[in-house]
């Protein structure tokens, strides 16, 4: 019975001490607000806006004329795969996907190998850089072929990798559900690299 009463004094003594010991601590101190200028848009502000819409027109004046030669595989070089692609189709509906490379070739080669050969397009492109490798840019396009004039808007995300800029994001309206040419739900191959 001694024993049963030395272990609850014990027990006792040891909680108050322990519970002393919790109303002694301070409450911890809040976290300090988050600096904005170490992260985020704050620490990636463009550092030569100008150089860098300079570099973006050449980038998109190349793309010109790869399209003009009909480079397919330069084309192909200008985008960092895998490219993430955005549409809708004609109720609406919006669809997104990522394309790796063999998947795009896939998709584009025949449509690209069959564009009719009168097909002319003007560009005005707005850009917004929004880092030294980081640029949206929305293109007011106007495109002719034949008697048919179609005008319209596309946006893309330009990013820079290893000092070259490449499409990363494409978006475009109205080509969602659309049936592409024979061969473009996947029977195309993808070229090595090189070759037409």
């Amino acid at each position: 019975m001694k024993r049963t009463i030395l272990v609850c004094v014990t027990a006792v003594a040891l909680s108050g001490s322990a519970w002393a010991q919790d109303k002694s601590q301070k409450p911890a101190e809040p976290a300090a607000a988050a600096d904005m200028t170490k992260f985020g848009p704050g620490a990636r502000k463009p550092t030569n806006e100008k150089q860098t819409k300079k570099e973006v027109e050449e980038f998109f004046k190349l793309q010109e004329e790869l399209g003009k030669k009909g480079d397919f595989e330069g084309m192909l070089a200008s985008i960092d795969f895998p490219v993430y692609m955005a549409t809708d189709d004609l109720k609406g509906v919006p669809e997104a996907k990522e394309y790796g490379r063999e998947e795009y070739v896939a998709m584009m080669a025949p449509m690209y190998e069959n564009m009719p050969k009168d097909v002319k397009l003007t560009h005005k492109y707005t850009i917004s850089v929004l880092s030294d490798s980081l640029v949206s840019v929305i293109d007011d396009f106007t495109m002719t072929s034949g008697k048919q004039k179609v005008t319209g808007k596309n946006t893309s995300l330009l990013v820079k990798r290893d000092g070259k800029w490449k499409s990363k994001t494409m978006i475009e309206a109205g080509y969602g559900g659309m049936p592409g040419p024979e061969g473009a739900s996947g029977g195309a191959k993808t070229p090595p690299e090189g070759k037409k």
